[in-house]
């Protein structure tokens, strides 16, 4: 799998479950690559960190020279949830956030992106700090951690060996 595409079955499955609990917010990935402004009310997430987990697995298909070599690695990534919200909307941004968290840890967000292909472990607490926003206001900035596993693979241009001749030299 792609970031793209783990990306894509989260904020799926965010949007969805939101609406099934009548909260009608954007949700956005956080830094992208072309700035679209400030919403009042919205979740973003963002990668925090991705690792490898376990050993790169090998495998060959041969088929005349061509080994068609594949290689695949458990990616483990962070992924970091915040939420904002204005005074209107009658959720707090804690509110919003915490809802989140529980949704990731729901059955029915873990199944359909265990459908998808990744797998979700169980969220973090939420913090929630404060930062001065552009009006000199303080506001709050709750977040929370998760983290997903999904396969990541690469096919490397690999000839077949057709002979081996050994060459056993006297020393």
């Amino acid at each position: 799998m792609t970031d793209n595409e783990v990306n894509a079955a989260l904020r799926k499955q965010i949007l969805k479950q939101l609406a099934e609990q009548n909260i009608i917010v954007p949700v956005i990935a956080g830094y992208q690559s072309k700035k679209a402004g400030r919403e009042n009310s919205f979740v973003m997430f963002f990668n925090v960190v991705e690792g490898g987990y376990g050993w790169q697995g090998r495998r060959y298909n041969p088929n005349d020279d061509n080994a068609n070599h594949v290689e695949v690695q458990k990616a483990e990534k962070t992924i970091q949830v915040q939420g904002f919200c204005d005074d209107s909307s009658g959720l707090t941004a804690l509110d919003l956030t915490a809802t989140v968290r529980m949704i990731v840890n729901s059955l029915p967000f873990v199944e359909a992106l265990k459908k998808s292909g990744v797998g979700i472990q169980r969220a973090s607490a939420v913090r929630t700090p404060f930062f001065e926003n552009d009006r000199g206001d303080y506001e709050m900035n709750p977040s929370f951690d998760f983290k997903v596993t999904f396969d990541r693979s690469i096919k490397p241009k690999t000839s077949v060996i057709r002979v081996i001749t050994p060459q056993i030299k006297q020393i």
